[in-house]
């Protein structure tokens, strides 16, 4: 018998909370102070309490994860405290931490905790110091093989076992690296603070004191490619993994809505038997329409070699682009009408094509089922380069914000 895992994803802000519905069992996310990821944008404090409430109230019920893991400084330990407890007050069900000063205060008030991949967890020693220290679960390092994995698991007596199965890979050691902090001369811009600038993915001149010049050919030799679990499946859950984390709490909803649907669906079929070669390719395909730098396993199976290393392109190399085509101008909640400004079209907007629709408080994905043109029903509309922008009305089922933002997107 095999567990069914945790299916945990990345929660940026509210479009985000609000795209997965009840598509995850669990979400982590960051407040403005004491995460890996202070350039998302991140909710508040006082957002505490509603985010646990949204969760909470699913049905089945979502858990809620804080990350607060990144190194801590004596200057914060008060204000770290004061958050912690407010999280605990909120019914937030637990915290990531990485520094002992973190695990100390969330023990301090009978704060569950999971230990970071920050603390690179890469031996049963130190599983089991954490098992003992009474942490709730371990997010093992991403260097760990998948046999590695499953002795750690087999050994440990109670905590469980997270492993990430998607998304971005640094080049360093479980991202623990200084490369940001010594090109910018400032502890401010350290990935273990959260501020990494990503200076591994551009290009790089490796030159000694004799001025030769090595592994220079114009490529981009640290820029790693991202980890993409969804052929192996089965491997992992046979495994006994308790969690399958998405990375992305930078990534926009489109890319955490495509992405836990396509492991949500890839771990309902592996329980119902339906898992196979014809959804491995449609989940796959539909992964690559989102930001992506290529994929690989990690060191799931091998340690990764050139292969696995996107050398030529910086960024998002997916075929698939989301294309601005117009703004909301006004919005009817009884006929679910709204007014459009088409303001770039490519090609001509036809019915069926889906559009996403994205403002501060807005996110939807809806395909087009009624278009008007001066009054008329029309099948398609184009609008011709250097022309004036064209108003039509759509039917759209979700209540949006005037000057929301619609993009299409184009392979």
């Amino acid at each position: 018998m095999v567990n069914r895992p945790e299916l945990l994803v990345p929660i940026q802000e509210w479009n985000s909370l609000k795209v997965i519905g009840d598509l995850a069992d669990a979400i982590y996310f960051g407040i403005e102070k004491y995460n890996m990821r202070q350039k998302a944008k991140n909710f508040e404090r006082k957002d505490l309490r509603k985010v646990a409430e949204i969760c909470h109230s699913q049905n089945p019920p979502i858990k809620a994860y804080l990350t607060t893991n990144i190194l801590i400084y004596d200057t914060e330990l008060q204000d770290l405290e004061k958050l912690i407890l407010q999280a605990k007050d909120s019914e937030i069900d637990a915290i990531i931490a990485h520094d002992l000063a973190a695990i100390r205060i969330a023990k301090r008030y009978d704060m569950k905790f999971h230990i970071s991949t920050q603390a690179n967890v890469s031996n049963i020693e130190a599983a089991k110091f954490y098992e003992e220290l009474g942490a709730e679960r371990i997010i093992l390092a991403r260097e760990l093989s998948l046999k590695q994995i499953k002795l750690i698991k087999h050994l440990l007596s109670k905590t469980k076992i997270e492993c990430f199965v998607h998304g971005s890979m640094c080049t360093s050691v479980s991202g623990r690296c200084y490369f940001s902090a010594t090109i910018c001369d400032s502890e401010e811009y350290s990935a273990n603070r959260g501020n990494c600038i990503q200076p591994c993915r551009r290009e790089w001149r490796v030159i000694d004191d004799k001025n030769n010049k090595f592994i220079y050919n114009g490529q981009m030799f640290l820029n790693a490619k991202d980890l993409c679990m969804i052929e192996y499946i089965p491997e992992l859950i046979n495994a006994n993994i308790d969690v399958f984390k998405i990375e992305g709490r930078m990534k926009d909803p489109l890319y955490i809505k495509t992405v836990t649907e396509c492991y949500r669906e890839a771990i309902d079929s592996f329980f119902n038997g339906t898992y196979g070669k014809d959804k491995i390719a449609n989940w796959l395909k539909r992964l690559s329409m989102v930001y992506n730098r290529g994929f690989h396993t990690g060191f799931y199976y091998q340690r990764p070699t050139i292969e696995d290393i996107e050398l030529e392109r910086r960024g998002n190399v997916s075929q698939y682009k989301k294309h601005y085509i117009g703004k909301i101008l006004s919005y009817d909640k009884n006929s679910k009408s709204a007014n459009v400004l088409l303001e770039s079209l490519e090609s001509p907007l036809k019915l069926g094509d889906e559009i996403i629709i994205m403002g501060s408080n807005t996110y939807t994905v809806e395909s087009i089922k009624k278009m008007i043109y001066k009054g008329e029903k029309i099948k398609s509309i184009s609008r011709k380069r250097d022309t004036d922008p064209v108003r039509i009305n759509l039917r759209i089922n979700k209540e949006i914000e005037v000057n929301a933002k619609i993009y299409i997107i184009k392979k």
